[in-house]
């Protein structure tokens, strides 16, 4: 059986991408698929065994398109400004390409695997916080930043935010985090503990009489 020349990997996420922004997660098939790109069904199976792995493909795909918007929000700005144009890239992007953030959200794990571009999105995360030196443990802070924020995107996603601009709502989040950031930053690392002291140190007690 011959494929058409047109038909690939790329080709079909492409494809797929389109389709799902133009008509939802819920619209796509392998059959509507095949319809938009004018081969038959089976054609598709070539390169993608099941919808699943087609699915984990455009999860992967998506990751990349928000980390590609993400370090293009980052470019020369200061620590604290980055923080706040990526979270707002962040909101950005999920607002205003839902199927894509949905469909890249629903395959962080697959069967104990990842899209390659979960783990490089959350390195980007991470990357704000290694060169600081803050009280604060750098992992925690790195995911104490991205659950803050995708707890936003999340309520407003599920339309729970009683009517307050999700914008508005970041604004403040961000006002309340960078100002303690930068407290910490202020305040330097955390003095490690005094040890105890140890026999030789202490001193000599009275004797009782």
């Amino acid at each position: 059986m011959s494929y058409p020349k047109k038909l690939s990997h790329e080709a079909i996420v492409e494809a797929a991408l389109a389709h799902i922004e133009a008509h939802g997660l819920d619209a796509l098939s392998m059959r509507t698929l095949a319809a938009d790109l004018g081969v038959a069904p089976n054609a598709l199976y070539r390169y993608f065994p099941s919808k699943t792995d087609l699915s984990f493909a455009l999860a992967d795909e998506a990751g990349r398109i928000l980390l590609s918007a993400l370090q293009a929000a980052a470019q020369g700005l200061t620590l604290l400004d980055t923080v706040r144009a990526t979270a707002q890239t962040y909101l950005h992007f999920a607002r205003t390409r839902p199927a894509l953030y949905a469909i890249k959200m629903s395959h962080c794990k697959s069967g104990g695997e990842e899209p390659p571009s979960h783990a490089q999105v959350w390195d980007f995360v991470r990357s704000f916080t290694e060169g600081l030196n803050t009280p604060w443990d750098r992992e925690d802070l790195a995911l104490s930043l991205w659950a803050s924020l995708h707890g936003l995107v999340e309520l407003d996603r599920a339309d729970m935010l009683d009517g307050r601009d999700a914008q508005a709502t970041l604004n403040v989040m961000l006002d309340v985090m960078l100002a303690g950031l930068a407290s910490g930053l202020a305040s330097g690392p955390a003095a490690a503990p005094t040890p105890p002291p140890t026999s030789a140190q202490r001193p000599a007690q009275p004797r009782q009489a």
